[in-house]
Order: structure tokens, then C-alpha cells, then sequence
């Protein structure tokens, strides 16, 4: 149930910044800061010839992430962005 809990703050936090516009990258990126014990969403997009823009979405404690690579792929079948583990 805190997965649930967990994907659906990600997707909220996520589609003010989701805008489909014409000719854009859009990635979510989650970085496992292991030694720091936190688990960082961002959002990223890039239009074609321009600097990739990068938006902190959520910050988790590691311990509220149990299984970090299935949350990765229900929410690669829940979104249409690519999603990274860095």
C-alpha cells in the first residue's frame, strides 16, 4: 500500500511539469543516494536545441522505498516519460 501511496505522490507532483509540448525530451530520473539514505526524484525535460531543465519532484527516506526496481517499472508502465536509475 505505500508503493501505491508513493506512485501516485510522484504522478501528482509530476503533471504540472508534463506539458506535451512539440519537439520534448521528458525524463524522470530517480537517484538512490545509498550513504545518505534517501531516494531523489526529478523531472527533467529538454527541447530540441536548448539546456536540459531538472526539477527536484520528491524527496524519500530509503527505508519507505522497499522494492526500489519494481516501483521503477510500475512507474515506467504508469507514465509516458522515460524513467532513469542513476
Amino acid at each position: 500500500m505505500v508503493e501505491n501511496e508513493l506512485i501516485t505522490e510522484i504522478l501528482k507532483e509530476m503533471a504540472p511539469l508534463f506539458k506535451r509540448a512539440k519537439n520534448t525530451v521528458y525524463e524522470l530520473r530517480v537517484v538512490d543516494q545509498r550513504y545518505a539514505g534517501q531516494v531523489n526524484f526529478f523531472f527533467e525535460w529538454n527541447q530540441v536545441g536548448r539546456s536540459t531543465i531538472s526539477r527536484q519532484i520528491l524527496t524519500v527516506p530509503r527505508r519507505r522505498v522497499k522494492d526500489l526496481e519494481g516501483l521503477i517499472t510500475t512507474l515506467k508502465s504508469k507514465t509516458m516519460v522515460k524513467v532513469t536509475l542513476v
